[in-house]
């Protein structure tokens, strides 16, 4: 069986990136909106974003890294976390409409 997805977005969501002194940009709520963007966008079938407990860039977060490649986003707010989502999987949407 062929692994379905094409990216993983893996979203900080432990202590420091998750603190409430992050206010709405902490981890968990960068995470929500990342899912509901992803399920909007119809892409659950290709992109897979998960909370994960540590990335081990603290000081550096609220932090998110996309498989594959490796890319690590730092400092992120929801609306770049957004952003660098989309730009990461715009790629996809041809590769899902039918030719």
């Amino acid at each position: 069986m062929r692994y379905p997805f094409e990216r993983h977005v893996l979203v900080c969501i432990g202590g420091r990136c998750n603190d409430e002194k992050q206010g709405q940009n902490r981890g968990e709520l960068i995470r929500a909106e990342l899912k509901d963007l992803n399920k909007s966008l119809g892409r659950k079938k290709l992109v897979r974003v998960c909370g994960v407990t540590c990335l081990d860039m603290c000081d550096d977060g609220p932090n998110m890294v996309v498989w594959p490649g490796g890319e690590a986003y730092n400092h992120l707010t929801i609306e770049t976390a957004k952003e660098h989502y989309l730009r990461e999987t715009e790629n996809l949407e041809a590769k899902t409409k039918p030719q």
